[in-house]
């Protein structure tokens, strides 16, 4: 396993969990706001990860390694969100209460029911990976403090002295 893999494993199962976790918290009337975090996590977990690996690699991270790692820890912290989240949803809140919400903005809504949830969760699951993104792409600037290793200026042109000693003369008179 790279050093890559490790804080991403970590970190991507911990937000599926919290992301199940506020699904769970559903249920309870007064912290459905909860919620609302489902958008903070995933910025959190791409944060937390690149800062992770940071802190591990003997190279200095560059952004690039913040946007690999945001990305995977979205698309575990996605994964276990459609695996185990979805299911949960369903069967917490039913699918007739979203069906009654969506009819009651626009009755003629063209999907409707099981359809709609798995749509709205393969949409979270996309809005999560872009959202970790980001958490990688903006720990990169706070926790790396190293300088990259850059190449010395290449040294100034040798001068040309195929034309011998002083210069070139004229030929001839």
């Amino acid at each position: 396993m790279n050093n890559k893999m490790k804080p991403a494993m970590l970190v991507g199962g911990a937000l599926g969990l919290l992301l199940v976790f506020t699904v769970l918290l559903s249920v309870v009337p007064f912290l459905k706001l909860i919620g609302c975090c489902n958008c903070l996590w995933p910025v959190a977990g791409g944060l937390v990860a690149t800062m992770l690996y940071i802190k591990s690699s003997p190279s200095p991270a560059t952004v690039l390694d913040g946007v690999i790692l945001g990305a995977m820890v979205g698309l575990i912290g996605g994964l276990i969100y459609l695996v185990i989240g979805l299911p949960l949803s369903y069967l917490i809140n039913g699918v007739e209460a979203i069906d009654a919400q969506i009819r009651q903005l626009s009755p003629n809504f063209p999907i409707s029911g099981v359809v709609l949830m798995i749509v709205g969760g393969f949409v979270g699951f996309i809005i999560f990976t872009v959202l970790a993104i980001i958490g990688g792409l903006i720990a990169v600037p706070i926790f790396e403090k190293r300088k990259a290793d850059r190449a010395p200026p290449p040294p100034p042109p040798s001068p040309d002295i195929s034309e011998g000693p002083g210069g070139s003369y004229g030929s001839g008179s």
